[in-house]
C-alpha cells in the first residue's frame, strides 16, 4: 500500500509551531512531523514502552536521549529504545521535517484521536 502523505489530514504537533500527519496499522505506526524554526521547546523528556525510530528528512533537530544530546540531520536514523527518556530540544534556522515510527502502534498520534492514551504511554512532563 502506498501512503500519500499529502492526502492525510494535519493535526497540531506536540509543541506550538509544529504539525503532524499519521498512519496506523495493527502493530506499527508512523507520523510525519514538520517543525518550524520558531517552535518553542521546553526540554521536558518523556518515555513510553514503544520502540521508536526517527528518520530525518530535512533541516536539523537537536535531541536528547537518556541524557545524551546530539543533532540529527537529513538521512540520519535515530533509535529510541523502549523506556528511554527523550525529547526534541531544538531545531536549526530552517526548521525540520522527520518521520517517527513506533512499534507497537500509537493510535493516539492520529489526527482526531479521541480515545484514551494507550496504557504503555508514560509521558512525564
Amino acid at each position: 500500500m502506498l501512503i500519500d502523505w499529502e492526502e492525510l489530514p494535519k493535526a497540531a504537533g506536540m509543541r506550538r509551531g509544529s504539525d503532524r500527519k499519521g498512519i496506523c496499522g495493527e502493530k506499527i505506526s508512523a507520523v510525519l512531523i514538520t517543525t518550524g524554526p520558531d517552535t518553542v521547546f521546553d526540554g521536558k523528556t518523556h518515555w513510553h514502552d514503544n520502540e521508536q525510530i526517527l528518520v530525518m528528512v530535512s533541516g536539523m533537530c537537536k535531541l536528547t536521549v537518556d541524557g545524551k544530546i546530539f543533532d540529527a540531520r537529513p538521512g540520519d536514523l535515530v533509535f529510541f529504545p523502549a523506556g528511554s527518556r527523550h525529547c526534541a530540544i531544538g531545531t536549526g534556522p530552517e526548521g525540520c521535517v522527520y518521520y517517527e515510527i513506533f512499534a507497537p502502534a500509537r493510535p493516539d498520534q492520529l489526527p482526531g484521536w479521541v480515545g484514551r492514551r494507550p496504557a504503555t504511554l508514560k509521558a512525564e512532563f
